[in-house]
């Protein structure tokens, strides 16, 4: 597991509502909110690897009965652990059909037996506000990680494998972000599961992606914030305080993040310079923003 604390400033986009003529586009997670390593396993947790292992399409050499564990296309969340993805410049709309699809390692093996490491799913526009799909413990149906990767067109849900999911089904109009949570407990902690097998290690993220993508409109008159004005930290201890002060030095935010890895945006903050750092014991990580 990565072990190291650091801040970096990273580009992200500025959301505003898309307007309703905006043509659905596919599109594929390309940032990462948050992330909270659980146990089990650490592949493609690395730096070298994380986090462009998951941005993209699934891995075209998975198959059914073949899935991916190269760890430049998958990483490993671990045993209770959760993930929160997103993407730059885009939401995700409800439209006919399937709004995205999420691809596990999930695969076929013996006489029809499967493989799965399952993950709840919950959605929210904000990353404040989740709204959870529903899931069956025992069909793990509602999951992600239940239905195996074919290697056909990732886009098309009915040839795809996969996990797909449609906003209208929890009664949500557009997100930005999706988080999952590792449920393979519920496997683990239960013999008689039909799914149980004593060597799981908890949820391995491929790749999501969706066919109901929409360019965001950056209004000015409503933009704070420059589209590069953010930043990404990585905790190592157990738990650290994020801080943000205005260029006269008033303490504007302050929040307690948990070991793991994750990005803000700032732009709550007027247009100025701002002095961001993360406090853990008497260390601290300061980089100045230019806004």
């Amino acid at each position: 597991m990565m072990r190291k604390a650091l801040v970096l400033v990273v580009a992200v986009m500025v959301l505003c509502p898309p307007m309703p003529a905006q043509t659905l586009e596919r599109i594929t997670v390309d940032t990462v909110f948050a992330f909270y390593p659980g146990s089990g396993q650490s592949t493609g947790q690395g730096s070298e690897f994380f986090p462009s292992n998951i941005s993209g399409i699934p891995d075209p050499r998975a198959t059914i009965s073949a899935p991916s564990a190269d760890p430049r296309e998958i990483c490993s969340i671990g045993l209770n652990g959760e993930i929160i993805v997103g993407f730059k410049g885009y939401e995700i709309v409800d439209g006919p059909g399937a709004d995205f699809i999420i691809f596990e390692n999930a695969f076929v093996w013996g006489e029809g037996r499967y493989y799965r490491e399952p993950a709840r799913v919950e959605v929210s526009e904000d990353g404040f506000v989740w709204t959870p799909f529903p899931f069956d413990s025992l069909t793990l149906v509602g999951c992600a990680g239940r239905t195996p990767t074919t290697g056909n067109d990732p886009f098309d849900a009915s040839v795809s494998g996969g996990d797909a999911f449609d906003l209208s089904d929890i009664g949500v109009h557009n997100i930005r972000w999706i988080k999952l949570v590792d449920v393979t407990k519920i496997i683990l902690d239960n013999t008689n599961h039909p799914d149980y097998d004593p060597t799981l290690t908890g949820f391995d993220l491929d790749a999501v992606v969706s066919t109901h993508g929409v360019r965001v409109v950056d209004q000015s008159s409503n933009v704070l914030v420059p589209r590069t004005a953010s930043v990404q930290l990585n905790v190592s201890s157990t738990s650290a305080e994020f801080e943000v002060f205005d260029v006269s030095g008033r303490l504007v935010w302050s929040e307690t993040l948990r070991e793991g890895i994750h990005i803000r945006d700032l732009q709550f903050l007027p247009v100025a310079v701002a002095l961001t750092r993360l406090r853990s014991g008497n260390d601290l990580y300061p980089v100045k923003v230019l806004r």
